[in-house]
């Protein structure tokens, strides 16, 4: 059986390779192109910020659209970076990718600010990219990525912090019983099959995903300004009931990798490898698996304008998730473009972003 792509692992090791060739200290930030066909270009995020959407991707792109159809460029942008995210806060836009980049904006991303260049080998972190970012007020913010990066702000991003995961762990990962992970499953997860030669039983709960070097921490999702969880690998995913401060590990039902949260039905909705989705309504002491319907990769969600779950991945799959009857409706095209955000207008209009650029519908 052929394994489905992987549109978020592929960018996460993409530019190690072009870069491998560059010796320490002597990457330096270049400012992005322009270019005129930059809204069919890879695009892996889109936000609402305010009246405006602003969406980012491949070779530092960012772009802006007061109605999801017609998109600009942004006048200035600082790095040509794979951008992976984007968050507003507070009247200001944060947005993060590879070489540790960090860009702020204080005018809606019209133009850009370089707070944080950390390129390959260019110091005591190696190329680890971020993933997501989120703000929970102009000031105070998380952005997090490969191998268990976490990176914290207490000025508005003009100060970042970096640690590791295994740093701020301060508990064994929560241990509930789970399924028997089907042999398709147990492939998909990172050093979990007890026949994988570095897998070691008396490490799987205590030491979490990161004693693999697996643990990318995928995607953030704040529940209030106190409650945070991540999706991440193997299985995995971390819980913080202060702000970010300190973490704990707990297990999703399904043994593989979780590319995104999302709100729903009065819990948390995780989403990932295969077509898996579960859901929590207790901040993850349990999780119920939910039968999607497909087997596409689910790389991005949002909630529409009705307060429910929307999720997107490859083969242009998009998922509507009825909370009243806990099931899935599903539309996809397998020779579509890959999806990996999702975002609404005010009229209900979805906005994609993907491998082929932004579209509304």
């Amino acid at each position: 059986m052929s394994q489905p792509k992987h549109l978020a692992l592929m960018l996460l090791f993409l530019p190690v390779l072009l870069q491998a060739q560059d010796q320490p200290g002597e990457i330096q930030p270049q400012e992005a192109e322009r270019a005129p066909l930059a809204d069919e270009s890879l695009i892996l995020d889109v936000t609402r910020a305010g009246e405006r959407f602003v969406a980012v991707g491949a070779r530092g792109h960012v772009l802006l659209s007061d109605d999801g159809n017609e998109w600009e460029q942004a006048e200035s942008v600082p790095v040509r970076a794979t951008l992976t995210r984007v968050a507003f806060a507070g009247g200001r836009l944060w947005a993060v990718g590879h070489d540790t980049t960090i860009i702020y904006s204080s005018d809606l991303g019209r133009t850009w600010t370089l707070q944080h260049f950390q390129p390959l080998w260019d110091g005591p972190i190696s190329e680890q990219p971020l993933l997501d970012v989120h703000f929970f007020d102009a000031s105070h913010g998380l952005a997090v990525g490969a191998y268990g990066l976490i990176m914290r702000t207490d000025d508005a991003g003009r100060t970042w912090t970096a640690t590791h995961m295994e740093d701020v762990l301060t508990s064994e990962a929560i241990e509930w019983q789970q399924p028997e992970p089907t042999d398709e499953a147990a492939d998909d997860s990172a050093g979990s099959d007890p026949d994988d030669e570095y897998y070691d039983a008396s490490q799987d709960f205590d030491r979490g995903c990161y004693e693999f070097m697996e643990c990318h921490l995928n995607a953030i999702l704040a529940l209030d300004d106190q409650r945070v969880m991540l999706a991440s690998e193997g299985g995995y995913g971390f819980r913080s009931r202060d702000g970010g401060e300190t973490w704990e590990s707990f297990r999703f039902p399904y043994p593989g990798s979780m590319f995104g949260l999302v709100q729903a039905a009065r819990g948390v909705m995780a989403f990932g490898l295969r077509g898996n989705v579960q859901i929590s309504r207790d901040f993850g002491d349990s999780w119920e698996q939910l039968i999607s319907g497909v087997e596409s990769t689910l790389l991005g969600g949002a909630v529409d304008p009705d307060g429910y779950p929307v999720l997107v991945g490859t083969g242009a799959t998009i998922l509507r998730f009825n909370p009243h009857t806990s099931t899935f409706h599903a539309s996809q095209d397998r020779l579509g473009s890959d999806y990996a955000a999702v975002e609404f207008a005010e009229d209900g209009s979805m906005i994609l972003a993907g491998e082929g650029g932004l579209k509304n519908e």
